[in-house]
């Protein structure tokens, strides 16, 4: 095997890794944005906001 060739097997495995990576990461994303989420987690009469600022909590 060339020098040249390794070259180029090198960058294209690289580049096949990195798109491996990225595709995880976007389809890991995406099933977390469509997970359902609660609105309020009720537990011992006590609602509390998953969304609510830090103030509305007072």
């Amino acid at each position: 095997m060339s020098l040249k060739t390794r070259k180029y097997l090198m960058i294209f495995t690289l580049c096949a890794v990195a798109t491996a990576l990225y595709g995880t990461a976007a389809y890991r994303v995406e099933q977390t944005r469509m997970k359902p989420s609660l609105a309020a987690s009720c537990e011992h009469n006590h609602c509390v906001p998953h969304t609510a600022s830090l103030n509305a909590l007072r």
